[in-house]
């Protein structure tokens, strides 16, 4: 809640919202009734929990900010005006927002586009067998655990928005041959490395034998989840390098992140990627940071 970054994410989702016209606002008698109705709808299906208008709070909050970020967009709906917000979390699951009308507050404006988005989606998702279950209070439940939904284009403008505040790092586990990333170079070493980690803190197993061992895990943990889909090339069983690519995708920086996370996961040991772009596709190689690891 604290974070340095989280008003930055809460406006990128808010303005999100409203670039995209996700809550359709509606007219006439009962307006207001209808909203809440519609605002209840996109709830459930992100799984952000219950939007309280009238008393400001989201209640089975499944991520503060993400909770502030639909609140405080379901306020402007809701009354019309622009606000500045504040928020509490007075206790666990639950998210409290003070408003302030702000007029002053301009339209949000499109974000340029990252070096690395192409026409490819993670349309996959749609064909997935995995079936996601609405809980009580607009909890969202897969295998019993509880997850959310999150729009790419909203993590897209949020990275957009933490360009500037990428820091300078020069690391040995990170190799870039493409010219084009040079100035998002950070930003996307950044974004990797957190996915990888966020991959590494779950418990899913990885296994990986031949280069056969790849396929379910790409289907399993990638293409049924939406993050997209790589093309495998070489998997050298003795020395655990692996080669694959990837098309041009807003979510290329997350979807390469599962993967490192998933190389790690099955080596048991730290990796360093080699990033090359040829014709609008991303090839890949992961390989062992320490050779003598191999040895």
């Amino acid at each position: 809640m604290d974070h340095p970054l989280s008003r930055t994410l809460i406006n990128a989702f808010v303005d999100g919202f409203e670039l995209k016209s996700t809550i359709k606002d509606v007219r006439g008698l009962f307006r207001k009734k209808k909203l809440r109705k519609e605002i209840e709808r996109i709830s459930s299906y992100l799984g952000w929990g219950h939007v309280e208008i009238e008393q400001k709070t989201i209640l089975h909050s499944a991520h503060p900010l993400l909770s502030v970020a639909l609140g405080h967009y379901s306020l402007e709906l809701y009354h019309q005006r622009r606000y500045r917000i504040r928020w509490t979390e007075p206790r666990p699951q639950v998210v409290q927002i003070d408003e302030e009308s702000s007029p002053q507050i301009s339209l949000p404006q499109p974000h340029a586009t990252m070096p690395w988005t192409g026409e490819e989606i993670a349309s996959s998702f749609n064909q997935s067998s995995i079936e996601l279950s609405i809980q009580h209070k607009n909890e969202l439940r897969l295998e019993g655990e509880r997850v959310v939904l999150i729009p790419l284009a909203f993590m897209e403008r949020f990275f957009y928005g933490c360009l500037p505040y990428a820091p300078e790092i020069h690391v040995d586990w990170f190799s870039n041959e493409s010219s084009g990333l040079d100035a998002y170079e950070n930003l996307l070493m950044i974004i990797v490395r957190t996915t990888a980690e966020m991959f590494l803190s779950s418990e899913q197993p990885v296994y990986i034998i031949d280069q056969s061992s790849w396929h379910a895990y790409i289907e399993h943990c990638l293409r049924e989840r939406g993050w997209g889909s790589i093309e495998t090339r070489k998997y050298n069983p003795s020395t655990f390098e692996f080669e694959f690519s990837m098309p041009m995708m807003s979510h290329f920086p997350l979807t390469l992140g599962v993967v490192v996370g998933m190389w790690e996961r099955a080596h048991g040991r730290s990796s360093q990627i080699t990033l090359q772009e040829e014709n609008d596709i991303f090839l890949v190689k992961i390989q062992s940071l320490r050779d003598y690891q191999n040895q």
